[in-house]
């Protein structure tokens, strides 16, 4: 348990299966050098699959703001092109192509860094 906690790792659980089958040998009877066979073998094929089921890191670029894009804001102050809109009752920064007046919503289009890049709607 202290493993799963602090290091957040399985290898003792590895160890765990090796050590059951080493048992289940020992019960049978089997001889000692078939044992620690058994242990190193259940042991290898355990450490195997818990490599396989572990949850891979995902490749794609993970970003706090990129679920903005085709979201709407409404514009705060006029943007000719740099002016502010609201979204979820955040300011932000914003740029357009357009010039979009106070209380007009926008569509976000492009987000850089603190900037949204909105068009009109």
């Amino acid at each position: 348990m202290i493993e799963l906690v602090l290091l957040n790792t399985y290898y003792l659980l590895a160890l765990a299966v090796g050590s059951s089958i080493a048992a289940a040998a020992a019960w049978w009877g089997v001889s000692s050098a078939m044992q620690w066979l058994s242990f190193t073998f259940g042991s290898i094929v355990g450490l195997m699959c818990m490599h396989a089921l572990r949850r891979q890191p995902s490749n794609k670029p993970h970003d706090d703001i990129s679920h903005l894009l085709g979201k709407i804001v409404t514009v705060t102050e006029t943007i000719q092109p740099r002016g502010r809109v609201t979204y979820k009752s955040v300011g932000w920064a914003a740029e357009s192509e357009d010039i979009l007046y106070s209380g007009e919503q926008a569509r976000i289009i492009r987000v850089h860094g603190s900037t949204l890049f909105v068009e009109k709607m």
